[in-house]
């Protein structure tokens, strides 16, 4: 059986069809597509420079910029000396920003917004040939808005990046099952391998449902679908490992990687990045712990939890009401259940594996968003179509669009937009309710209305995080921006002629001052208070004149237990935080090295 266009569009597009001609649907799903893409830029670049920054990376971008070698291997400071604890693809894309832009806030932002804005239409080239234009539109609507996706967008770390690339590669699947050639499945395989390469492990949670979107998809005999689905997995598996082989066998200085035990990317990769943030080792559990309800609590139930409900709830009615209606009618469109199936796996196995895992970082749920948002456009598109043709089904959209805004309300918090928001979703709900009794109007604005009500607390909520110029980069080791020049106009007054700007003795400590001046810093540990300089060769370093100050603090020194060459900095230096210009006691520190100087 050969796939042709008709079998992937559903039951619910030739209504559409019969009502405009079809220049002018295209024309209007175009100019809508056109609206909602505009949304998603505006929500992700408005105030962009005013978002907050994570001095982690942002030093790295600044310590890659600064030689070949460094950009290679995605050095943290400009010596060399250590690299960051991920792949750096991601931040290749934020060292060409700023050196095209100049180093700044919105330079180093604009990678991850571009990515997280260019997601929206992408997602509704994915959804559509399996579910028809308004399903499509819907779907890029939903994650125009979802908070975490617009939080996650806004931030200068590189999951909205990745997501992006699992939306291309999903939609590539797509279109090698639908056409039968070979290419786009190999671009569907390196579109995951990229993604891999941006953000590794957290990028292949979508792999089964990519995989599935082609194998269930495609046509023709399983020994043909098994060379392409082989030719795919092949360009996988080159890309990524591209990096790490090139890492591993490049000539020259090999930067220690922040957060191995051994040095090696390697390791890095697999166990810091994999086995360690699954068990939770080396790292606390911030937020809420494992447990079948964590996304629907705490601070996750504002970012995600509430879409989810909506995800969970229209998918799930969706998919009954069509078995219902198979049974009657026959079963849906090939491509719709194909997607169904791919779509659900997305969506389980992701929030199952975020609710089980240790460590979790919010922003990692964007890689989620698609499935989420995606669930949420099909369901009502689907539930509206099958009001269109039977009460009950029109009695299920308009409880299921009920239902899952009033969930929403009661999982997101108070804020002050609360009440506007709880008028918008019962209005939109009540039309719902009017139009699904009438069912004279059509699917359209059934469809519309109950996306409104449902996609009103999502709004409310990206808004707010909009306007609190809200970021889901973390700030590790940051510092008020005067304290930063501060530092720096000291350090820059009393180098001599040091070769390190200051010893440090964790990565946290060092990003902002990295960030700001782009000098080689001496790091004393790499990750968790891990020893990577020695004791011996700190003392050699200050008699010798090469750092003269240190940045130090105990609380890098995990179970009161210091690494040796923090000890000896401590038991050497005189705290000169205060001369320096700093808040604080206990932060900046001379070195002793045998000579008077300020």
């Amino acid at each position: 059986m050969s796939l042709t266009n008709a079998d992937a569009i559903p039951a619910a597009v030739p209504t559409l069809r019969r009502t405009l001609p079809v220049s002018l649907a295209g024309i209007a799903t175009g100019s809508a597509l056109a609206v909602v893409t505009a949304v998603a830029v505006a929500l992700r670049f408005w105030s962009l420079a005013d978002v907050r920054l994570n001095p982690y990376y942002d030093a790295a971008v600044r310590s890659m910029s600064v030689s070949w070698h460094n950009l290679l291997y995605g050095a943290f400071e400009p010596g060399g000396s250590l690299s960051v604890d991920k792949l750096p693809v991601d931040l290749w894309l934020q060292v060409a920003s700023v050196k095209l832009l100049g180093f700044s806030s919105f330079a180093l932002h604009l990678p991850e917004a571009l990515g997280s804005a260019v997601a929206v239409p992408l997602l509704y080239c994915a959804v559509r040939p399996l579910f028809g234009r308004g399903a499509g539109l819907a779907a890029a609507a939903a994650l125009a808005v979802l908070p975490i996706a617009v939080i996650t967008g806004r931030s200068d770390t590189m999951d909205s990046v990745m997501m992006a690339l699992v939306v291309l590669a999903a939609w590539l699947a797509v279109r090698a099952a639908r056409s039968g050639r070979v290419l786009p499945a190999i671009g569907a395989g390196a579109m995951m391998g990229l993604a891999f390469n941006v953000k590794l492990f957290e990028a292949l949670i979508p792999l089964p449902a990519v995989v599935l979107l082609f194998w269930l998809g495609a046509t023709g005999s399983a020994r043909a679908r098994l060379g392409r689905l082989a030719a795919a997995g092949a360009a996988l598996v080159v890309v990524a490992l591209s990096w790490l082989v090139a890492a591993s066998l490049g000539p020259g200085h090999h930067p220690y990687p922040v957060g191995s035990t051994d040095g090696s990317v390697w390791n890095v990769a697999l166990v810091f990045n994999g086995i360690d943030r699954l068990r939770g080792s080396g790292a606390p559990v911030t937020v809420n712990p494992p447990s079948v309800t964590r996304l629907f609590d705490g601070p996750y139930a504002s970012l995600v939890g509430t879409a989810l409900l909506a995800a969970l709830v229209l998918g799930g009615l969706a998919v009954l009401v069509a078995v219902l209606a198979g049974r009657r009618d026959g079963p849906p469109p090939r491509p719709a259940r194909v997607g169904a199936v791919a779509i659900a796996t997305w969506l389980v196995g992701g929030a199952a594996l975020f609710s089980a895992m240790q460590m979790l970082h919010p922003r990692y749920l964007e890689v989620i968003t698609p499935a989420i948002a995606a669930a949420i456009g099909i369901g009502v598109v689907s539930l509206a179509a099958a009001a269109g043709r039977r009460r009950t089904a029109a009695a299920v959209l308009a409880g299921g669009a009920i239902a899952a805004a009033l969930g929403q309300l009661a999982l997101g918090p108070a804020t002050p937009a609360r009440a506007t928001v709880v008028v918008v979703v019962i209005a939109a709900a009540g039309l719902v309710v009017v139009c699904a009794l009438a069912r004279r109007r059509g699917a359209a604005p059934m469809a519309l209305l109950a996306l409104v009500a449902v996609l009103a607390v999502p709004t409310a909520g990206a808004l707010t995080a909009v306007h609190a110029r809200t970021s889901s980069a973390g700030e590790p080791g940051a510092m008020p921006a005067a304290e930063v020049r501060a530092l720096s106009r000291f350090l820059t007054a009393h180098q001599r002629h040091a070769r390190y700007e200051v010893a440090s003795s964790s990565v946290a400590l060092a990003g902002p001052l990295i960030a700001r001046d782009g000098r080689p810093v001496l790091m004393l540990t790499s990750m968790n208070g891990r020893a990577f300089t020695t004791a011996a060769t700190l003392r050699t370093a200050v008699r010798t004149g090469l750092v003269r100050y240190a940045l130090l603090s105990r609380a890098t020194c995990p179970a009161g237990s210091c690494a040796p060459a923090v000890r000896w900095a401590m038991a050497h230096a005189t705290d000169v935080s205060r001369q320096a210009g700093l808040s604080r006691h206990g932060l900046l520190y001379r070195l002793s090295d045998g000579r008077r100087g300020p």
